[in-house]
This record gives structure tokens, C-alpha cells and sequence, in this order.
């Protein structure tokens, strides 16, 4: 058992008698002085593909750590130690073709019934629980489209910013002193509607049953929650926002969504480096133009139905290779040491998946996920028992954890971890 003081010495404290200096040794007191930094907090990027990606491209033929890279794989091979390959996962009681991306990041049964609700996402999760310690408690992006496969508590799916030149301005560029004092005014506001709405539903509370009295508590629980971010909200109003250090983005044409793409990407690095967030969702929702063949166009959702077509395939393939080079590129830059020596891509979880398996035949099943960094032990291929697969829930239980969230369940979860995947 150790005690300790709780008074605090310097190791360089040093006992000195005439020219003679003895170091002191190691004492309880000395402790705090020599207490490692605290670790840099955990980050959540995921990247959602609503047309998934062509499986033989992307997933390798061997499992383990000396697997030969698929197309795609190769294009981030020099990442190949950061990053961790996923097959044979998917989500139970989702069978829902395009309608399965509703389920991603929930988990939610039978996203096509015409009773459908859906349940929260992960990364909303995580934003109600340390989204207060930071300037936005999430961001939602997508290229060029206002959808997301984020969702509340209530299972009402959270618009996505589809502009990268936008997000930039609401993460990086200041207001006028007038704009700024708008903005408080707004959050006050806000904040005395809330008041006066919780004064009324207490006051009704008395004349309610046990079941909506019970309602009740779950509607005034979201408003405390919504309080809390509005408090947050007002003190960062007021507060410079950060220099990212780089010139203000300005949006390509619309049909350039790959190269917003990369944009979003970039964002994501720029807020997480800056500590604005500490989670983001990244959905895809194809393009109509590619970097690599800028002149020519494409319809992504008739080449996903490819049908075994070669000639499809091939063009399907180049949009795809120009997604894989974008996120080349940004595990590239997060993987590079600050001055301290320390990588941006260690603390952040970054997911790349998708809601159908094989989007030609529209299956949901045999996910393609990719996680890379955020402290796990990386640089293998594991195939899960596509007989038997472990729920795809039990990854988000996995990431939430490693973000220091000590969760149990989530979803149709039946485990904390996947079999081989270790931090």
C-alpha cells in the first residue's frame, strides 16, 4: 500500500551543505511533479459510404497481419500499422438495402418497417456526454447533401452541413463584436424560453398519471441536457475562435463531391487539432465528378448496381480509388508528428464503413469497416465467422470505451469487444 503526503517537492530540490549538492531521493511529495502529462483527450471520426464499396476491391483475400493489400488497401499502404480491416460483421435484423444506412450507428432493427423508429447513433451518444467540453459537441458533415446517419435521442436523424466552405466559417472565422453580442442575445433567449417552459411542465407534473409522469421526466431530462450545451454555447460565444494556421476553403462546384470530400476531411483535422470537437460524422453520398478524370461524369448509384458488369466495375473502382486517396491523404497529415512528437492520428478513432455489404445486390451483410488509430493495436485483416458474426454494435461499444465511456450495451450488442481487437 502507498501513502502519499499530499505536499509537493521538485526532483530538483536539491540538500546542499558548503559546495556539496545531493540530489534528494525519490519521496511521495515528488510524485506530482513527475506525473506524465495528461494524455491527450480521444477524438471519433466516422465516415459513412452510402454506396458502400466494391467488396473484392476493398477487403484482402488472406486474414491476419500478412495479408497482400486489395486495390483499394494498397492506396493507404503506407498507413498499413494504423489501421485494422473488418469483414464478416454486420448488424442483426438488417436486411434493409439503401434503408440499412439508417441503422449504421444505431443498430436499429428492421430500418424499412413502416413502424420504424430509430434509436440513437454513437456518435450522438458521445456528444451528449463530452460534447459540453468543447466548442461544438458534434459535427455532421456531408459533400453537397443535407443528409446524415446521425440521430437523437429520439431518433429524428441530425441535417448535415453539406458545405465545407460554410463549416469552415462557423468553425474559424470570427464575428463582428455585433455579430458576437447576436449571438449571446440568442443563446439568453434561448435559455429563458427553456426556463419558462420547465417552470409550466412542473407545474402540470402534479396533475399527471405515474406513465406520463414518467414522459415528463424524459422531456425535462433532454431539456436540462439542452440547457447544459446552451451554457457552453454562450461561454464560447464569446470567446476568439482558434487560427487554423491555413487560408479560408471556398467550395468547388457541387458535382465535385469527392474533392468536397477531402475538404470535410481536411476540416475534421483542422477541428480535432484545435480541439473545437472531438466528434464528427462524415457521410458520403457519391459523385458525379472524380479527381482523376475531372472531364468525364459519372452516375455512382448505376455503377454500384454493376451486375458484374467489367466495364462498370472498372469506372466504380475510379471513384472509389479517389475516396481511398483522400482519406490517404488525411491519415497522412494526422499521422505526422507535432513538435512534441506527438500524432493526431493516436487519439483519434477513425471509421470508414458502410451500411450494405454488397450495394449491386443490396445486401447487409459482410460490412466493409476500416479503424484506423485512436490507441489500438493495429495492422491485420480479421474475418470474423460469417456464420456466426459478432454484432457490428459491439465495435461502438468498443470505440465508446476506448473514448472513456464505460458502456455495457449499445444497440443489439452482446459483447464489450471484437475477438482480436485489442488497445
Amino acid at each position: 500500500m502507498t501513502y502519499t503526503s499530499g505536499k509537493h517537492l521538485s526532483r530538483r530540490t536539491l540538500l546542499r551543505q558548503g559546495s556539496v549538492a545531493l540530489a534528494l531521493p525519490w519521496l511521495d511529495a515528488m510524485e506530482a511533479a513527475f506525473a506524465s502529462a495528461s494524455p491527450p483527450p480521444r477524438r471519433f471520426l466516422c465516415i459513412g459510404n452510402y454506396f458502400s464499396y466494391h467488396g473484392p476491391n476493398f477487403f484482402p483475400k488472406e486474414s491476419g497481419a500478412d495479408y497482400t493489400p486489395s486495390p483499394y488497401l494498397s492506396l493507404i499502404e503506407a498507413h498499413r500499422g494504423d489501421f485494422t480491416v473488418h469483414s464478416g460483421l454486420n448488424h442483426p435484423d438488417v436486411r434493409d438495402g439503401h434503408n440499412s444506412d439508417k441503422s449504421f450507428l444505431t443498430g436499429a432493427p428492421h430500418p424499412s418497417s413502416p413502424s420504424f423508429r430509430n434509436t440513437i447513433s454513437l456518435d450522438q451518444l458521445l456528444a451528449e456526454r463530452i460534447g459540453s467540453q468543447t466548442r461544438f459537441a458534434s459535427l455532421v458533415l456531408s459533400p453537397g447533401t443535407g443528409s446524415s446517419f446521425s440521430y437523437t435521442q429520439s431518433g429524428v436523424a441530425v441535417p448535415a452541413e453539406p458545405s465545407a466552405a460554410k463549416q469552415f466559417a462557423k468553425l474559424f472565422l470570427n464575428g463582428t463584436p455585433a455579430e458576437v453580442q447576436a449571438e449571446v442575445f440568442r443563446i439568453e433567449e434561448g435559455r429563458s424560453i427553456l426556463d419558462r417552459v420547465t417552470g409550466e411542465a412542473r407545474a402540470m407534473e402534479r396533475t399527471l398519471g405515474a406513465t406520463d409522469r414518467e414522459k415528463l421526466d424524459q422531456y425535462l431530462t433532454s431539456v436540462r441536457e439542452l440547457e447544459k450545451r446552451l451554457a457552453t454555447s454562450q461561454e464560447f460565444a464569446v470567446r476568439p475562435k482558434p487560427d487554423p494556421g491555413v487560408e479560408a476553403m471556398k467550395d468547388p462546384s457541387l458535382e465535385e463531391k469527392t474533392v468536397i470530400f477531402g475538404q470535410m476531411l481536411e476540416l475534421a483535422r483542422l477541428a480535432f487539432q484545435t480541439d473545437l470537437t472531438r466528434i464528427i460524422t462524415l457521410y458520403f453520398m457519391g459523385t458525379v465528378k472524380t479527381p482523376s478524370k475531372p472531364a468525364e461524369r459519372y452516375s455512382y448509384h448505376d455503377l454500384s448496381h454493376h451486375g458484374q458488369d467489367d466495364s462498370k466495375i472498372e469506372k466504380l473502382a475510379l471513384l472509389e480509388r479517389d475516396i481511398f486517396t483522400q482519406l490517404g491523404g488525411f491519415l497522412g497529415r494526422i499521422a505526422t508528428p507535432d513538435e512534441s512528437g506527438v500524432r493526431l492520428l493516436d487519439s483519434t478513432i477513425t471509421v470508414l464503413g458502410a451500411g450494405m455489404g454488397n450495394a449491386s445486390s443490396h445486401d447487409a451483410t459482410n460490412l466493409p469497416i476500416l479503424v484506423a488509430g485512436g490507441g489500438f493495436q493495429h495492422g491485420q485483416h480479421l474475418a470474423h465467422d460469417p456464420v456466426n458474426p459478432p454484432p457490428l454494435c459491439n465495435l461502438w461499444v468498443q470505440i465508446a470505451r476506448q473514448m472513456g465511456e464505460e458502456i455495457e450495451r449499445f444497440g443489439t450488442s452482446n459483447k464489450t469487444q471484437l475477438p482480436g481487437f485489442n488497445a
